[in-house]
């Protein structure tokens, strides 16, 4: 994915829905509810739910239609297979923290900003980034892998390492940041996020917002470079 000045173009909403069919009329189609004109955003955010709250495995087709109230028909429809709706609730995920991300850092192309853009998406967008690593997680116990679940979970991972790294580089060349390792930097900051999650999984009381605020707190210290 193409960057400018060390971030990425995040994608606006729905440019990367995968395995939406067209929404054009034709024999055997499901007829819409009047309630539902936006029935596969439904489908997804649905999914997205169920799955990190019960596990890849353990859900199914008919589970997604009771909690959204759509019959089985509509959802294969715009889903060929539970393997696509999982693609497509990991996609909403990754959609809703870059396009939030993009907003946030729309203020500033500094590196040091950016990097906090990034941190305070996963504090805006906590709920959404949790539900992610959670599905993720969840998966990567399943005894059949699929390559393009491991390519649609990667994906949120390249992409972060990207904005890390391009910053973390532009920081170190502008003289905002000191010389530091930049992969091994990028790694302990994505690392730290994921720790955070599931730990807010594990207990509670967690606060993981905090958690998340004092990494910002580190970072300052840490790329200063006085």
């Amino acid at each position: 994915m193409a960057l400018k000045d060390g971030a990425r173009r995040a994608k606006s909403p729905g440019s990367g829905k995968v395995g939406r069919p067209p929404k054009s009329s034709g024999a055997g189609r499901p007829k819409l509810s009047a309630d539902t004109p936006d029935a596969d955003e439904t489908i997804r955010e649905a999914a997205l739910a169920l799955f990190s709250e019960r596990g890849f495995a353990a859900v199914t087709t008919k589970d997604i239609a009771v909690a959204t109230g759509l019959n089985s028909a509509l959802i294969y429809y715009y889903f060929g297979s539970k393997e696509d709706l999982f693609r497509n609730a990991v996609t909403l995920a990754i959609e809703r923290a870059f396009d939030r991300f993009r907003i946030v850092r729309e203020a500033s192309e500094k590196p040091g900003d950016i990097i906090h853009g990034w941190l305070r998406t996963h504090v805006l967008e906590f709920d959404t980034i949790a539900k992610f690593v959670k599905i993720s997680i969840d998966y990567s116990k399943t005894a059949k892998r699929s390559a393009r679940l491991d390519q649609a979970i990667n994906r949120f991972y390249d992409e972060e390492r990207q904005v890390l790294c391009d910053s973390l580089t532009a920081g170190i060349k502008s003289g905002e940041f000191r010389q530091v390792d930049v992969n091994s930097t990028a790694t302990f900051i994505s690392t730290y996020l994921d720790g955070v999650c599931v730990r807010s999984m594990m207990q509670k009381k967690f606060d993981a917002k905090s958690a998340i605020k004092e990494l910002q707190t580190f970072l300052d210290f840490h790329l200063s470079p006085a």
